[in-house]
């Protein structure tokens, strides 16, 4: 068995145990109607840090100091937020830090607040922006010639182009595994989930915003999903926020605009959807009146306006509302992970 076939394996494997734990000792939001205890939620507060607040709690807890991130070069802060995810396990944090073709991938251990680089640069994270496998084992980035050589007027840093390249696995624990996944179609936010005998697959969407890829993890599309009348800005490098950990539905962004971050500013990665989308009828999903969704879920998802964050099921049922701490009630990204989901 060469090392491609054994990272496979190995990655079908530890999805296969992931679900099946979840499945055995998830306490489900679902019918509790109350707040207190439904999960765990992260978010950046305004001093740098990324804070942890279990729902019901009196308040958030600083986890990960990424004050750091402000010593590097380029729109520090865009990337930043475009960039920055939670493995599944929420025991790993990923971003890349920079704005520049000095920039690095990191990681940050939510036990320890210990940081260490992954990868250095060029990384993209404009439109393959780092995504982990449903089992938190690893994360895969996009290594592409993203830096030209050109330069604006009076500026040092060259110009992003655009450019395609292979992709990479990288792991907290193992650091960089082989190659696997080769996508055959350009598109943008690759998102993982776990398929119904176990093995990791994902959903990704094409350059125009019309239609889904699903893939397995040697990037083979194994179907299609239209998406008529998605809009975003130009380039459209926009559109899907995340899957459940299903693949069934989908959290996408219509209509983004040049302002369309949580507190102003463009960044190049949608930080909330606005609607959630029935991969299996193409029909909206949820609720009407709490339609932007910021992360999908077994039994729901999680609907955000500004300080509240309320839990919807996909029926349209409101599960519970809570007003989140003043640490991160204006955090521009929100996670969130029900009660046994670790």
């Amino acid at each position: 068995m060469n090392r491609r076939t054994k990272a496979l394996a190995a990655a079908a494997a530890l999805a296969s145990l992931a679900l099946l734990a979840t499945a055995c000792d998830a306490d489900s939001v679902t019918g509790r109607g109350v707040a207190a205890d439904a999960g765990v939620f992260y978010g950046l507060g305004d001093d740098h840090r990324l804070y942890r607040w279990d729902v019901g709690s009196d308040a958030a807890e600083p986890v990960l100091d990424l004050g750091g991130a402000w010593d590097a070069e380029g729109d520090v802060g865009t990337v930043l937020r475009a960039s920055l995810s939670i493995d599944p396990r929420q025991r790993t944090a990923a971003w890349i830090e920079g704005g520049t073709p000095d920039a690095v991938l990191r990681f940050g251990d939510l036990d320890t607040g210990e940081i260490t680089t992954a990868a250095a640069y060029p990384l993209d994270h404009a439109c393959i922006d780092p995504a982990w496998l449903p089992d938190g084992s690893a994360l895969l980035v996009h290594r592409a010639a993203v830096w030209g050589a050109a330069t604006a007027e009076g500026d040092a840093t060259p110009l992003p182009v655009a450019a395609w390249g292979d992709t990479e696995w990288y792991s907290p624990d193992a650091g960089q595994l082989p190659t696997t996944v080769e996508l055959p179609e350009d598109g943008c936010r690759v998102r993982w989930y776990t398929a119904e005998d176990g093995s990791a697959q994902a959903i990704y969407h094409d350059l125009q915003l019309t239609e889904f890829y699903r893939i397995d993890t040697d990037g083979a599309v194994l179907d299609t999903v239209n998406i008529p009348g998605l809009t975003g800005t130009e380039p459209l490098t926009i559109g899907l926020v995340d899957t459940d950990p299903a693949g069934r539905y989908a959290c996408v962004v219509d209509g983004y605009g040049p302002y369309g971050a949580f507190k102003g500013g463009f960044t190049i990665r949608a930080e909330s959807g606005t609607r959630v989308i029935d991969l299996a009828s193409g029909e909206a999903a949820g609720s009407e009146e709490s339609a932007s969704c910021t992360s999908l879920h077994d039994d729901g998802y999680v609907s955000r306006d500004g300080a509240t964050a309320a839990f919807i099921g996909y029926d349209g049922s409101a599960k519970w509302s809570a007003t989140l701490p003043g640490a991160i009630k204006e955090s521009p990204v929100l996670f969130f992970y029900p009660d046994g989901e670790e």
